[in-house]
């Protein structure tokens, strides 16, 4: 079964009226708000298996340990029983235009695949600690290789020096290389989209710069992609849904790079842009902001309507 299949078969809400909705606004350049289109959603049941965590269990899904735990109420750090039954929700902002190929949007920590102009996949990733940020702007994929070598990189070495690790040039193909089965190498030198040994690293910032996918979601995507396809990494900690019906979302995720992001300042661009700055409770659409829940909010300002005085 397709992985993007088993994620609640990969509920991609792109609603006909959510596409009507987009398609009567104006366009935005705006840099750290993007506008979104439907959403990306829903709910699973994991049985849990040998080795499962909260946290690989979110990465999964893109949720949070948090967040599972809360909904099954149990503690985030509570150790898992194999069999155990667990409920995973997600849902996610769907940022619009995205153009064939692939575009991943940092903050949110997910990879889009557009083909002929249709949504073919999303996966949740990990990408750069703040130490060693992914870096955004254009590439193509240069190659596909299956069962790479890893050729460590000099400053990887020198970390492992730095940590007393015994410092490695090359690690070869099999159940100990970080890069696991499968690896697009994009013309960003040094950087590549890749599986990876620790699943419980998905959906976080924890890596060297490159982008992880779990297993068998890289599996999945090595299949769907040709060496030469155009691709992105972008930097959208805010994205802003207008509905048809006149709800306003906003999913709001942490400058996690310290772009020096004015969350306020970015939004209210984009709803300048889009005409619908004063149909947003902005007390809201701040706690939001401060917030950064990684969820989306509604900020939609609602109509007070006068208590009936009796006769």
């Amino acid at each position: 079964m397709r992985f993007s299949l088993m994620l609640t078969s990969l509920a991609i809400m792109l609603s006909s009226s959510a596409v009507n909705a987009a398609s009567t606004v104006v366009p935005t350049t705006t840099s750290f708000a993007h506008l979104a289109q439907g959403r990306w959603q829903g709910e699973e049941t994991v049985i849990v298996k040998k080795g499962d965590t909260l946290s690989s269990i979110g990465g999964r899904y893109a949720t949070t340990p948090n967040e599972i735990a809360t909904l099954n109420a149990i503690k985030p750090n509570k150790s898992l029983r194999i069999g155990q039954t667990l409920k995973v929700n997600y849902v996610h902002l769907i940022p619009s235009d995205l153009p064939d190929g692939i575009t991943i949007n940092i903050p949110q920590r997910l990879l889009f695949l557009q083909k002929a102009g249709v949504n073919a996949g999303i996966y949740a990733v990990s990408l750069g600690r703040p130490s060693w940020k992914t870096p955004t702007g254009t590439w193509k994929i240069a190659n596909k290789k299956e069962n790479k070598t890893w050729i460590v990189p000099k400053s990887i070495q020198q970390e492992m020096a730095r940590e007393g690790k015994v410092v490695k040039t090359h690690v070869a193909p099999g159940p100990n290389n970080p890069l696991g089965r499968f690896w697009l190498g994009l013309s960003l030198s040094g950087y590549g989209i890749h599986g990876t040994l620790a699943p419980a690293s998905i959906y976080r910032f924890q890596t060297h710069g490159c982008i992880r996918l779990h297993p068998d979601a890289i599996a999945e995507l090595f299949t769907q992609v040709e060496t030469g396809m155009i691709g992105s990494n972008n930097y959208w900690p805010i994205l802003l849904e207008i509905q048809p019906n006149g709800t306003i979302m906003i999913e709001v995720h942490p400058d996690i790079y310290s772009r020096r992001v004015n969350g306020k300042l970015a939004l209210q661009q984009l709803t300048d842009a889009q005409q619908v700055t004063a149909k947003i409770d902005w007390t809201l659409a701040e706690s939001a902001l401060k917030a950064a829940s990684g969820v989306p909010v509604d900020v939609s300002l609602r109509a007070v309507t006068a208590p009936i005085k009796p006769l």
